[in-house]
């Protein structure tokens, strides 16, 4: 068993290349219009057919239409939507597309274990859900949240649909594979020069941290 992940916010071929030489498991594009790392319809769909395959695309969205949902679907035919804002479980669930949904711990709501697990079954067929910590800013803040207000949704969920995200980087991966055992991590400051600006060097040095964490820390499956 091996932790799985996913780079966020990747803005250019090279990173695209180079995420995928370093070994992530899926790459994130951001169609939000106010992030850093934003990245235009037609750029992500020029973006999307240089992800290989076997490796998945993901694109971040925050409160969209559903026509420019659709239009998503049309244009880039993304593996996963993922839903970063405010988006109830009806706005997700209407296009019948498999989609990861995102919850910002601390977030209006989801203050609580008990707020958290309620807000999973708003989602039924959320492929994963993302938990990443609330900042004023959606996604890549680069700032992390508290473990321990999830036990009650890792009661609720199957393993391999929570993804953890928030202030994740080479040093201190080895922590929360020991401690938690993440089906998925999501990184995006973490490996970044700038923001919007990825390191090569970071991605490697992250899958290279976490894979030795991963032999130390995963329990062995027979």
């Amino acid at each position: 068993m091996r932790t799985r992940v996913k780079f966020c916010g990747l803005s250019s071929e090279k990173d695209i290349h180079d995420a995928v030489q370093a070994g992530a498991d899926a790459i994130g594009l951001v169609l939000y219009a106010k992030s850093k790392r934003y990245v235009p319809l037609a750029r992500a769909a020029f973006l999307r057919r240089a992800v290989p395959a076997f490796v998945s695309a993901v694109t971040l969205t925050v409160n969209e239409s559903a026509q420019n949902i659709e239009q998503i679907m049309r244009d880039i035919a993304p593996d996963f939507i993922q839903f970063h804002g405010d988006e109830s479980g009806e706005f997700c669930e209407q296009f019948s597309y498999p989609y990861i949904r995102a919850l910002r711990v601390g977030a209006p709501g989801l203050t609580t274990a008990q707020e958290i697990a309620s807000g999973i079954e708003a989602y039924p067929n959320a492929h994963a859900f993302l938990f990443d910590a609330y900042s004023p800013a959606y996604g890549g803040a680069g700032i992390s949240f508290d473990m321990t207000l999830l036990a009650q949704a890792r009661s609720r969920l199957a393993p391999h649909r929570i993804m953890i995200a928030g202030g994740l980087n080479a040093s201190n991966i080895a922590s929360l594979v020991s401690e938690y055992h993440p089906y998925a991590v999501d990184l995006s400051s973490g490996i970044e020069i700038a923001p919007g600006e990825k390191s090569a060097g970071k991605m490697r040095s992250f899958m290279l941290a976490l894979a030795d964490a991963d032999r130390q820390h995963r329990p062995v499956e027979l």
